[in-house]
């Protein structure tokens, strides 16, 4: 009943919304998107824009770069198409015709406007968002030679990411100071599964390949209004890949320094009503070790193969059935000193996920999709004592999650535009020596979500939505949101927005058990843990000049994380008597967990109620003869309110820095140096604190253009070789002094590329 009581709230809050308008357009507005040369153009953006109210639509164009608007106003209007690699084109139009024409684009391969979906879950231009997200495109993911997503991200202002050449990293994986365990990572919309609360407890983005990708999009701050929970700290949204000719193959092969291998290959058809696209790939690099004259190591081996499947269907110009299956299959490697001695471990981990979608367009001013989905993650772990190869206790984990959702969105009169879907999850955990009871665990969730963009006078967007969750452990919870964006000026839009936050604790948080066979030390759950629950302000602007060779963005972000959840140490355990005082204090059961004697032993708590504040600056120039400059500046203020201690593992000030060049075709020639800046931060809290030291990594990358659709690359990071001071130094007791950063240094590698596209 609590759902449909946040229904009606909703509906009579924005009565609007739900009166059924009679104006329908006197008709549609379609046409073709193609290069100089007359090709068309797939996947390029079109928006129109009523210039009377502001209401924005956009649409992508098909394979034969055709696009099409059933409902457009009769009042003037403006048409922006853009393409990754051309310049953008705006259009208008006093009466709207039926048919634009061809529109042609132009090369210019730093003039792009960007498509984002992950704001509100609707296509639309990143300048027309109420809130942060930040995009990398898929020339830009090509340009840095990177093949995971966490090497591609570590350049967006205010995300820290560890690329794979460091080992346990400075501070892991961060949004704007926010763990990434409290990040939610998605593909295509839909949640990609590793067992949160378990190990790291947060989406590995290094086991994420790039090749099936057409950009990344990072929301900044609280998103549960619209993706509930695990988004209170942001959205990272993988968008994949279409077919761009009616038949393409490519193929990628590089390796390296560390015996990086890095092979892929893909093909894509798309006929009239049909199109595949199918990736495969194989990436390998060796374990490297920072202290030699010790047994462990610092980063340990992997031998990682992906695979990708999309495939869409379209019965009609009003039905159509998507469906894709992400899949990768990975092992780990890697030595170090234990309890019981030397040990080699072995990991291995796989995962599946299948989605299925359908969409219509039940009318020519109401959409519906429905979607289905299934996930599933497994993890194996053995170890052997060295050089004995005395069997250690195994571990293993398995994940399962599915969920099915539905949503719809309505256009009403002139002026607004109305989205609301539901949906359910359930989520599985079992395992080996990973939760208090091996048989497994489980937690579902029943959602509704509802939000209404409203335009005024032409300039002016205004979107509030509300969404309610009814979790199987917590119960129910409410995450609003609100924002807006005025267009001041035709180059500049200023925006701000407010978003609740609600994370239930994940079941590797309730009921973990785990007895580290490679340390003293255990680490056990907490059923008794609350729920965190954020709140997050966003406010910028962004300008462009009209020729759309400058850009320019600023944003002020502040972020409150309540009941946050994280691991505290209960000092060594050697007595029952111990054992009991902790359960009466802690008012757990400990029986079901069953913690060892003569270990550290761990716990999960709500601990701090944490603040993250501070200032992002982005811009980006374009310059003659081919150049482009660009670069970010983030200003982080991170501290735990309730120790009025700052956090540790956070780099007050972190900047990058870019600078490319692209020939003309003859010479075909594309080069890039790109620079990442990172100020001290405070490895550990103590008294005193330890502070690490600033650093800073140079990335250069070059590519030839050859005839046959043959191009050779090559690519060095971390060209200054920057390392950890302490990398390779010893106490004066011999034993190594502690590396903060476990960068191994300067990598080289090369590679060659092959396209080959059939236009007609």
């Amino acid at each position: 009943m609590r759902i449909v009581h946040c229904f009606i709230f909703f509906i009579l809050l924005f009565p609007g919304t739900v009166a059924v308008s009679g104006q329908t357009g006197p008709g549609g507005l379609g046409g073709i998107v193609a290069d100089g040369q007359g090709k068309p153009i797939a996947g390029a953006t079109v928006r129109v824009r009523d210039e009377k109210t502001g209401l924005e639509l956009t649409a992508q164009t098909g394979p034969d770069g055709g696009f099409r608007f059933r409902t457009v106003s009769g009042n003037a209007v403006s048409l922006t198409v853009s393409a990754d690699g051309f310049a953008p084109v705006t259009r208008r139009f006093e009466v709207v015709p039926a048919y634009a024409g061809t529109i042609p684009l132009e090369p210019a391969p730093f003039a792009e406007v960007v498509t984002v979906v992950s704001g509100s879950r609707q296509e639309e231009l990143r300048e027309s968002l109420n809130t942060k997200v930040d995009v990398i495109g898929r020339s830009r993911i090509r340009d840095t030679g990177n093949e995971s997503v966490a090497e591609v991200l570590q350049e967006l202002p205010g995300f820290l990411t560890r690329r794979g050449t460091q080992g346990a990293g400075a501070a892991g994986e961060q949004v704007q100071g926010i763990d990434s365990r409290q990040v939610l990572v998605l593909f295509d919309g839909q949640p990609l599964v590793g067992a949160r609360g378990i190990k790291r407890g947060a989406i590995n983005l290094d086991r994420q390949s790039v090749n099936a990708l057409e950009r990344i999009e990072v929301v900044k701050g609280a998103s549960s209004a619209l993706y509930g929970s695990d988004a209170i700290g942001g959205v990272v949204n993988q968008i994949s890949r279409d077919p761009s000719a009616p038949f393409q193959i490519s193929f990628v092969n590089s390796g390296g320094s560390l015996g990086r291998l890095d092979t892929r290959g893909d093909f894509g058809f798309a006929r009239e009503r049909w199109f595949l696209f199918v990736s495969g790939e194989r990436h390998k690099q060796n374990p490297f070790d920072l202290t030699r004259t010790t047994f462990d190591t610092t980063g340990a081996g992997f031998n990682r193969y992906d695979g990708f499947v999309k495939s869409k269907l379209q019965f009609n110009p009003r039905f159509s059935v998507t469906g894709w299956v992400k899949s990768y299959w990975a092992d780990e490697r890697g030595r170090s000193v234990g309890e019981e001695g030397n040990q080699e471990s072995f990991t291995g981990e796989q995962s599946q996920n299948y989605n299925a979608q359908a969409d219509w367009q039940v009318t020519d001013r109401l959409s519906v999709q429905a979607r289905g989905y299934f996930a599933r993650y497994d993890e194996n772990t053995t170890g052997t004592l060295f050089p004995t190869n005395r069997p250690l206790a195994p571990g293993a984990l398995y994940e399962r999650y599915g969920k099915i959702d539905g949503s719809l969105a309505w256009v009403v009169g002139d002026r607004q535009l109305v989205q609301a879907g539901a949906e359910w999850v359930t989520d599985r955990y079992r395992g080996i020596n990973r939760l208090a009871n091996d048989a497994g665990e489980r937690a579902d969730t029943a959602s509704v979500w509802a939000q209404d963009r409203v335009s005024f006078a032409g300039r002016v967007n205004l979107t509030v939505g509300l969404r309610f969750d009814r979790h199987s452990i917590f119960g129910g919870a409410v995450s609003p949101k609100a924002g807006i964006n005025v267009r001041v000026t035709d180059g500049l839009r200023v925006r701000a927005s407010y978003g609740r936050g609600f994370r239930a604790p994940d079941l590797g948080q309730l009921y973990y058990r785990f007895l580290n066979p490679t340390n003293f030390y255990q680490v056990i759950g907490n059923p008794n843990l609350r729920p965190e629950y954020a709140d997050s302000i966003q406010a910028g602007a962004e300008y462009t000049t009209r020729n759309r060779r400058l850009r320019l963005g600023v944003n002020f972000f502040h972020n409150r994380i309540d009941d946050l959840i994280d691991s505290f140490s209960l000092g060594f355990v050697a007595t029952s008597q111990q054992l009991n005082a902790i359960a009466a204090r802690e008012g757990i059961d400990l029986t079901r967990f069953r913690p060892a004697l003569g270990r550290l032993l761990f716990i999960y708590r709500n601990l701090s109620n944490v603040r993250t504040r501070g200032l992002e600056v982005d811009g980006d120039a374009n310059l003659p003869y081919g150049f482009n400059v660009g670069g970010a500046y983030t200003f982080l203020s991170a501290e735990n309110r309730a120790t009025n201690q700052p956090l540790a593992g956070r780099h007050p000030h972190q900047g990058t820095f870019r600078v490319a060049w692209e020939s003309n075709r003859r010479i075909g020639v594309r080069a890039n140096l790109r620079g990442t800046f990172y100020s001290s931060w405070i490895q550990t809290l103590g008294t005193p604190n330890v502070v690490a030291p600033k650093f800073a990594l140079w990335d250069v990358y070059a590519a030839k253009t050859l005839p046959n659709g043959v191009e050779l690359f090559g690519a060095v990071d971390n060209l200054a070789n920057s390392r950890d001071p302490n990398s390779g130094r010893f106490a004066a007791n011999g034993s190594p002094l502690p590396i903060y950063r476990p960068e191994f240094g300067r990598t080289f590698r090369i590679g060659v590329r092959f396209t080959w596209a059939r236009e007609r």
